[in-house]
């Protein structure tokens, strides 16, 4: 049976550095950011954690992904 993490895609609409980093990491590494991208961790926190990892995705990429998962009801 495939890990339940490699299949979820991100809800809403994320951009493409977000989706990019998303789909290249993996499963365990998934389980620990999903919560944090969708919840309170600070966008500066998550962006510095991505960059670390290689992918260079801004905090303010972040922050406007969130704001339109709220806005769409996500």
């Amino acid at each position: 049976m495939k890990n339940p993490w490699l299949m979820v895609e991100l809800p809403g609409k994320p951009g493409k550095k977000l989706v990019e980093a998303w789909e290249s990491l993996d499963a365990d590494y998934r389980a620990a950011f999903y919560p944090h991208l969708i919840g309170e961790t600070s966008a500066e926190f998550l962006s510095d954690w991505l960059a670390r990892k290689g992918h260079a995705v801004s905090a303010s990429t972040i922050r406007t992904y969130r704001r339109s998962i709220r806005q769409s009801g996500v």
